[in-house]
Formats: C-alpha cells, structure tokens, sequence
C-alpha cells in the first residue's frame, strides 16, 4: 500500500543539499518518489509501507547529514 509522509529537515542550506537527500531517499527500496525544498525545509515522501517504514526514512535522513524535526 502507498503512503506518504512529510518531515521537516533542519541542516539545508542549498540546492545541493536538498539534491543530495532527495538522491538518498530515491535509493531507498520501496520509495516511489522524493521531493525535497528548501522553502519550506521538507521532504515529502511517496512509499510501500509493505517494504519500508517512516522510522528507516528518518534514519536516511539523518544519515545524509540532517535532522528531522517535529
């Protein structure tokens, strides 16, 4: 089943970085589409909840280097 989940990212400060997380969330098995902005500091997130969950997305956010907040 698909879903979709928001996370607001601290630690961006250009389009490279946002680039760079949306290259890391795309590579993730089972997420169907990543769009990461700047403004507003977000990255929204299209998965199969059957072969990833929002806790593993968290941790590749933070694996890139920032930080998911609220």
């Amino acid at each position: 089943m698909t879903a979709s989940v928001t996370f607001k990212v601290e630690g961006m400060s250009c389009t490279g970085c946002s680039g760079k997380l949306q290259k890391a969330l795309e590579a993730v098995p089972g997420v169907s589409a990543a769009e990461v902005t700047l403004e507003p500091a977000q990255a929204v997130i299209q998965y199969d909840e059957a072969k990833v969950s929002p806790s593993a997305l968290k941790d590749t956010v933070e694996d890139v280097g920032f930080d998911v907040v609220g």
